[in-house]
């Protein structure tokens, strides 16, 4: 294994068998940080390791102080570092954390941080923030041993692992969790393909009886995490839980694994009061983890359709275990053609940053460059969620110019919501029902100065509280528009005044409403000065 030459060593001091070693004239006013490196039955493939001693400098940055290498699987290492403080009986270090690095396996690095007290190593944290601040004092020396394990059994051949564990803690506010590996739920310390139906990742900080350790095994569309889970918050039973997770043997874990599709179906029925139900807006059906301590609108999406517009009903099929929200009419992203005034929009889509959109609007599909699988109008065929079709498309829209594709899909009910528990694999069919109601309305007019046009502007209701979605609508011939669909509580009103950017412009009027229960609010007049 290679690693650069040092970076800081004091001239006064001499490296020695590998250990940084004081001169009589550097003892004074100076203490030993030194401890010892053991792995599992010669440390199966990680080989002479480093142990870096880390400064953490104002603002943050980090710096590699001293460092020894070429530490064999039972050796020592061992660092004098300075005390200050003027009273003789009360003299400290500066603050410093370890890391331990080993050669690189599969071209993946391999390190961590050192965490634990003074002669007792409780774990390792894989990033800066997991690891303890070590200062020294006049008293004794300080002790940091590094105790690693492995984890290895059977696998399937092709399958994908990633070997995860918990921070130490999860506290730290969202912007700590966003920074974990997953965020919100692990930090990974190997990733490996299985060959030969077998796997053994090594270098795996160890602690007796620390459960912190997940392995997610992904085989083609399939994934499983401990054998029996659907993802890494399921392991935690969404609750941060460690009673799911494995805890490492001092002499390497035996941990067979085991993937392949869950068998389970999820059937959805819907049922839609007061209102016809559109099929982008109100009849889809989304899948959401339900995340621990996200909003509802931030947790991942991890699968969707449109329920079938005769029952309501659609089934999700192979879901993985672990909770959910099912979401009823709560679509967040959707794009749908749309009937525009005009032949199209090539004023607006003009220049090299706009120019490859222009296929968002057209009269009819023969007008755009290109062909059926070539150019723009093989762009506008093609485009997801709703594609483009010759049958449609191909033709000028009956009362319209042209047709536009725009990031807006009508929605009329106020959505529904609830949470679903899928259990273990092999736990066959369930059922859930939701009810979407009428929604609220807001309308209004927005006007702008001669020569501006106020025609076919997108107006967007949207909340900060995570849980209501956004609901959109584009203004009509006179500049009106209706937003439907809107669920209980305050919104922020934001006019797109390029109409297709989505980028909020600067208005006069009401900037914020407040929608009750399937009523109809008015948000009169709003006024741009351009």
């Amino acid at each position: 294994m290679k690693f650069r030459p040092a970076l800081l060593i004091p001239a006064v001091g001499a490296l020695v068998a590998g250990l940084l070693v004081a001169s009589p004239a550097e003892a004074v006013g100076s203490q030993v940080i030194t401890g010892t490196v053991a792995g599992p039955g010669g440390a199966g493939n990680v080989g002479p390791v480093r142990v870096e001693l880390i400064s953490v400098d104002r603002g943050g940055n980090t710096r590699v102080v001293r460092f020894v290498n070429n530490i064999p699987d039972g050796g020592a290492y061992s660092f004098r570092v300075p005390l200050n403080g003027k009273k003789k009986t009360n003299k400290l270090s500066r603050p410093y954390r370890l890391r331990i690095v080993a050669a690189p396996s599969s071209g993946e690095a391999r390190s961590w941080y050192w965490r634990g007290r003074t002669g007792a190593p409780t774990t390792g944290g894989r990033h800066l923030r997991d690891a303890t601040a070590i200062t020294a004092t006049k008293s004794a020396p300080f002790r940091a041993d590094f105790r690693y394990s492995s984890i290895g059994g059977t696998a399937p051949n092709g399958t994908r692992l990633t070997v995860t564990a918990a921070p130490p803690t999860y506290s730290g506010g969202n912007d700590a969790r966003r920074e974990l590996d997953i965020p919100g739920c692990a930090n990974t310390y190997a990733t490996t393909q299985v060959t030969g139906g077998s796997y053994r990742v090594d270098f795996l900080p160890f602690s007796p009886g620390d459960k912190r350790f997940m392995v997610a095994a992904r085989l083609g569309t399939d994934e499983r995490w401990n054998n029996s889970f659907g993802s890494c918050f399921d392991v935690q039973d969404y609750r941060y839980s460690r009673s799911n997770m494995i805890a490492l043997d001092q002499g390497g874990t035996n941990y067979p694994v085991s993937v392949g599709a869950s068998g389970n179906q999820l059937t959805v029925r819907g049922t839609f009061k007061g209102f016809k139900a559109t099929p982008q807006g109100d009849r889809w059906v989304t899948l959401r983890e339900a995340s621990p301590r996200v909003p509802i609108l931030d947790s991942p999406i991890v699968a969707e359709k449109q329920a079938a517009s005769s029952t309501g009903s659609t089934t999700f099929y192979n879901v993985a275990p672990g909770r959910y929200y099912v979401e009823l009419g709560r679509r967040t992203g959707c794009a749908d053609w749309y009937a525009s005034r005009y032949t199209n929009n090539n004023t607006y889509f003009k220049g090299l940053d706009r120019g490859s959109e222009r296929w968002k609007t057209f009269p009819y599909l023969s007008k755009l460059s290109g062909g059926e699988n070539s150019g723009l109008e093989g762009i506008a065929r093609r485009v997801q969620p709703n594609p483009a079709t010759s049958a449609a498309q191909g033709r000028k829209p009956a009362g319209g110019k042209g047709w536009m594709y725009r990031k807006h899909c009508k929605a009329l009910g106020a959505g529904a919501i609830k949470v679903v528990e899928i259990g273990s694999p092999g736990s066959g069919e369930k059922r859930t029902s939701l009810v979407s109601k009428r929604g609220g309305v807001v309308k209004g007019h927005v006007s702008r100065a001669p020569g501006r046009t106020n025609k076919e502007m997108m107006v967007t209701l949207s909340s900060t509280d995570g849980k209501r979605v956004l609901r959109t609508d584009l203004t009509d011939g006179a500049g009106n528009f209706y937003v439907a669909g809107l669920a209980p509580g305050r919104y922020k009103v934001t006019v797109n005044a390029d109409s297709w950017r989505g980028i909020g412009r600067t208005f006069k009027g009401r900037h914020f409403v407040t929608v009750k229960s399937g009523r109809t609010r008015n948000a009169g007049n709003l006024r741009f000065g351009d």
